[in-house]
């Protein structure tokens, strides 16, 4: 049996959750907010369409999202410290061949391998995982840190590369910084640093002593209703149908955010309102979304998991009939704030209830499962909505309705989502 270490000052579990949130961060510079601010710059000096760029983006999406369920099952059994250092060079390597390619090809090369490479790794299942690996009853917390810094990301660096473009570098050349500052931060202290569980190094999840869990628990099946912690393979925990509705309700979730969040300024500008207050009103969506990930976190500490799924997802469903409504420009700061809280927290719940449901041994594996069919929603959204106003006539009323629905139908799903039986003996 491998003995405990005494307690330490700072939990080693800390350094995992800084290092994971500092390659989220860097990692988001494949995201599509950050693109959509290199979208206009890369253009106009290569002479490419936008429809050629933004494919580009939807390529690497697709492709993130297939290739997680193979990502999780190597998390959970070689842990994060070599795939993540992996994933670090390769998105370096990434923005490098981005700041040199000279033919559209080449930018979908160059693009769709860092896209993979961060959106599986960095902030995607295997940073989840190992969160997920050194906490039990911090989990919430230490879970919705990690997410924060996927938008905050996204954000911090989109602004970053606007204003070193505004100072006179060129596109190419912020690709080529963000090269050398992603492996001047990253790579040293992913692999010096980065162990799969606490018992790897003389510890227990949280950095409890063997008391305090046992304590910890007790309370924690009193408070939430929580059991004991599980540990069910991927295979077992598709038998359940607890796992088939955590993952529709994500799919469904998300399928009404992107419809929603993807036409949300041209929404706001038909309304009358300008161009640069809907922007700044998406932009306040996004920030409130990053805030919400660390906020829901927090509470499921103190709170159900899945009450607070339910809330937020029919907070969500109330707040699209309010966007239908407010349509000036109080109304459409109201409802970015309020609804980036609510929405954007669903995913990080569901991802606390997959492991507070299923347990740590294979959360890779299982969350890298359930990730293909969040991305088929999110992917989804943007198109359906599109297609549905173009039919009827350039409103989005009805638009706005399917998202209210798929809310509503994501909030009954986490209800009947309950918690599944003790795991079977593995065959």
């Amino acid at each position: 049996m491998t003995s405990i270490a005494r307690k330490p000052r700072i939990f080693y579990g800390w350094y995992i959750v800084a290092i994971s949130s500092m390659g989220a961060l860097f990692g988001a510079g494949t995201s599509q907010l950050f693109m959509s601010v290199m979208l206009k710059p890369i253009t106009e000096d290569m002479g490419w369409s936008r429809t050629e760029l933004a494919a580009a983006t939807t390529m690497g999406t697709v492709l993130s999202g297939l290739a997680s369920p193979m990502v999780g099952r190597w998390a959970d059994r070689h842990g994060p410290r070599f795939l993540m250092a992996f994933a670090v060079v390769a998105v370096a390597l990434s923005f490098l061949a981005l700041g040199a390619v000279q033919l559209v090809w080449q930018f979908y090369f160059a693009y769709v391998f860092g896209r993979v490479a961060s959106s599986t790794t960095l902030s995607g299942v295997v940073s989840r995982t190992a969160v997920v690996n050194w906490f039990r009853r911090m989990r919430g917390r230490a879970l919705g840190m990690v997410a924060t810094a996927v938008p905050l990301g996204g954000s911090v660096l989109a602004v970053t590369a606007q204003t070193m473009m505004g100072q006179g570098m060129t596109w190419r050349g912020v690709f080529v910084v963000f090269s050398v500052a992603t492996l001047a931060v990253l790579l040293i202290p992913t692999v010096l640093l980065m162990r799969k569980q606490p018992e790897d190094v003389g510890l227990l999840p949280d950095g409890d002593t063997r008391e305090q869990a046992a304590r910890a628990a007790a309370e924690d099946r009193g408070a939430r209703g929580r059991g004991a912690e599980r540990s069910y393979t991927l295979r077992q925990a598709m038998r359940t149908p607890t796992l088939w509705l955590l993952i529709f309700s994500m799919s469904f979730s998300s399928w009404g955010n992107g419809g929603l969040s993807f036409h949300l300024v041209a929404y706001y500008t038909d309304a009358g309102i300008a161009a640069g207050l809907a922007v700044a009103a998406l932009s306040t969506y996004a920030l409130s979304g990053a805030v919400a990930n660390t906020m829901w976190g927090f509470l499921t500490e103190r709170h159900s998991e899945r009450a607070l799924a339910m809330g937020a997802m029919a907070l969500a469903a109330a707040l699209t009939v309010f966007a239908l409504v407010a349509t000036n420009v109080a109304g459409a700061f109201t409802f970015a704030m309020l609804f980036g809280l609510a929405a954007r927290g669903e995913a990080s719940l569901i991802n606390i209830m997959l492991a507070q449901y299923y347990g740590r041994g294979s959360f890779g594996a299982i969350s890298g499962f359930a990730t293909p069919f969040q991305m088929a929603g999110l992917g989804i959204g943007p198109t359906v909505s599109a297609f549905i106003y173009d039919m009827s006539g350039g409103s989005y009323t009805f638009a706005f309705l399917l998202s209210t629905c798929l809310f509503i139908s994501s909030a009954v799903m986490v209800f009947l989502a309950r918690w599944p039986a003790p795991a079977p003996p593995a065959a």
